[in-house]
């Protein structure tokens, strides 16, 4: 089967979800292509699209999530509906053209613009081609949900229930988890994990992570740990951002802290398997790797709108705690690393939700439902 991935590259999590189906693709034997449905826009509406929403929930989250709840409650009244679709439709001529010319047997989004470009095609052409919507969040934006989509995959039953409210049938809405990497299906306890990366085994870890494009109050996190040094090492992956990983370098020197600043990392699962606690802001693609290697996280400053909603969730089912303050790291750590049965629970419940299969079993209903 020929199957296109479409992506958005609005934050790293679509990409990453995109990548983890490619390779259980592979496994299949499928021809696949991913795309970043952004690298067929005009320049003006890639980077507004891109770089605006960056910008936005740096600089003023509330604001984001404001609009997200707005656009949550109002995106498919038939104004606002044929306004987006129109100018959509305006900037993404050259991505009609490329789906016509790639044929392929099956389309699998894991942002909703490309699922919603999909569904405004004319009925006639849309019709031949079997689509597929990948939620990447532990609940169901409306965005989301487009007439004519022949299934969605999503992480719990609360977003299972949203989508058939909105009017998707329930056979076409499977509840499979979000897709992750093969690599995130293997575990091993944390002080094998340590001794794999060469860190003290007998030292708990926290990983301490800031997303691919280095967002959160890192920097002082660490500034006030580095005052009242836990009993524990650090790892700092700081993903794409240059800035935060020497911030967070100067935040560490010439104290006792243990703690090593990493930027961007290929192994993040490695990482993983070597922490006894993830500290992190609670994206969709993170919270999942983190739970599918059986992980509790410490959740530090949420972004309103879908990390909130991440994290709420994450709380409801006891898989993780919630950071209030960063200042108060020092306490909060040393209250649950001296505490081995609260962090054994977390761990338990955390394994018991991650879904590391999930790209696999994404792909093995596509293939039922086209039938190739």
């Amino acid at each position: 089967m020929k199957i296109l991935i479409l992506h958005a590259s609005a934050g790293s999590g679509h990409q990453r979800a995109a990548e983890a189906l490619r390779e259980a693709a592979r496994g299949c034997g499928d021809t696949v292509v991913v795309r970043d449905i952004l690298k067929f826009m005009p320049e003006l509406f890639r980077r507004t699209y891109a770089s605006g929403y960056l910008n936005l929930v740096r600089a003023a989250p509330e604001l984001w999530g404001y609009l997200y709840g707005l656009s949550d409650r109002t995106s498919h009244s038939p104004v606002a509906s044929r306004v987006r679709a129109g100018l959509q439709k305006l900037n993404a001529a050259s991505f009609y053209r490329f789906l016509c010319d790639e044929a392929p047997d099956a389309v699998l989004c894991t942002h909703f613009l490309p699922l919603e470009l999909i569904v405004s095609m004319r009925p006639r052409t849309r019709a031949a081609l079997p689509l597929f919507g990948v939620v990447t969040d532990y609940a169901v934006h409306a965005l989301w949900y487009g007439v004519g989509v022949d299934a969605y995959y999503v992480a719990t039953a609360e977003a299972r229930c949203q989508l058939c409210r909105k009017g998707q049938p329930e056979d076409q809405v499977r509840l499979t988890g979000i897709p992750v990497h093969a690599a995130f299906a293997r575990r091993c306890t944390p002080s094998e994990g340590r001794r794999i990366l060469g860190l003290r085994p007998d030292l708990p870890m926290t990983l301490v992570l800031s997303g691919g494009y280095g967002v959160g109050p890192t920097v002082a996190l660490l500034q006030a740990c580095a005052m009242d040094p836990p009993p524990c090492q650090f790892v700092v992956v700081t993903g794409h951002n240059a800035k935060l990983q020497q911030a967070a370098r100067a935040a560490v020197v010439g104290t006792r802290l243990s703690a090593a600043i990493h930027g961007f990392v290929q192994n993040i699962d490695e990482f993983m398997d070597a922490a006894d606690l993830v500290i992190s802001k609670p994206g969709g693609l993170t919270t999942a790797e983190t739970l599918a290697k059986g992980r509790p996280m410490l959740i530090v400053d949420p972004i309103p709108g879908q990390e909130q909603r991440n994290a709420e969730w994450l709380l409801e089912n006891g898989a993780a705690l919630r950071l209030h303050e960063v200042a108060d790291a020092p306490w909060k750590l040393r209250a649950l690393l001296g505490e081995a049965t609260q962090l054994h629970v977390l761990s338990q419940r955390a394994a018991a939700l991650g879904r590391p299969g999930a790209a696999c079993d994404i792909l093995a209903d596509v293939h039922a439902r086209v039938g190739l």
